[in-house]
């Protein structure tokens, strides 16, 4: 059994088909998150008070993709992220890297649940940088494994069965300073990783591509 939060501006005791989030990185679904921390930050995003509304579930029941299973890469993150989201590509190779990682890396079955990196502001930017060939390989598995996990339930059904445990109030001046720092901190030290020199034995999208899968 998991306990899985979610940060909200109100209590969610039974999750609802319009609580859905579309184009989003890991699918269309209902985001949650194993770490209470930043359920806590989600739930003051818009700079109002929130709650953190707790549940418990058996994620063994049901079809998952882990990103996070050594058998899985980065690759396959950015694969999912390009088929869900809309990208910038910025050119015809850009076109051809996000195809490319689209038909090659997102996996064609259909999980009911998501695991993987949060696919925020940052991870957007992230994504995007290395199909336009602005990251490297090196830095984008770097980036993952500084991500925040994210669990996108996918299948309307399994909202059934979050089982409702309690909501918290969450005041966003205790919190929302905090987000703000941590989210600059963050975009900072991902500036500072895209603009450093390119290093010996350094991979882009188009070596990848030439490389083949």
């Amino acid at each position: 059994m998991s306990t899985l939060y979610h940060g909200s501006r109100k209590i969610i005791k039974r999750p609802t088909n319009d609580m859905i989030r579309y184009a989003c990185g890991l699918g269309q679904g209902f985001y949650l998150t194993e770490d209470y921390n930043k359920a806590e930050e989600y739930a003051v995003s818009f700079r109002q008070d929130g709650y953190v509304s707790s549940y418990n579930i058996d994620l063994s029941k049901y079809n998952v993709l882990d990103l996070r299973d050594e058998k899985y890469s980065a690759l396959n993150w950015v694969g999912i992220f390009a088929a869900n989201r809309s990208i910038d590509a910025t050119s015809i190779d850009a076109l051809s890297a996000k195809r490319f990682l689209v038909e090659n890396y997102a996996p064609m079955e259909k999980y009911d649940v998501v695991i993987g990196c949060r696919c925020d502001g940052i991870y957007t930017r992230v994504a995007t940088d290395f199909i336009n060939g602005k990251l490297s390989f090196r830095n984008l598995k770097r980036m993952l494994k500084v991500g925040e996990v994210q669990i996108a339930i996918l299948r309307d059904e399994i909202l059934d069965d979050l089982e409702f445990s309690e909501a918290t109030f969450v005041l966003s001046d205790d919190v929302y300073p905090a987000k703000d720092a941590s989210y600059a901190k963050k975009l900072d030290g991902y500036n500072k990783r895209l603009n450093a020199p390119v290093r010996d034995g350094d991979k882009f999208i188009s070596d990848i591509m030439r490389e083949g899968v």
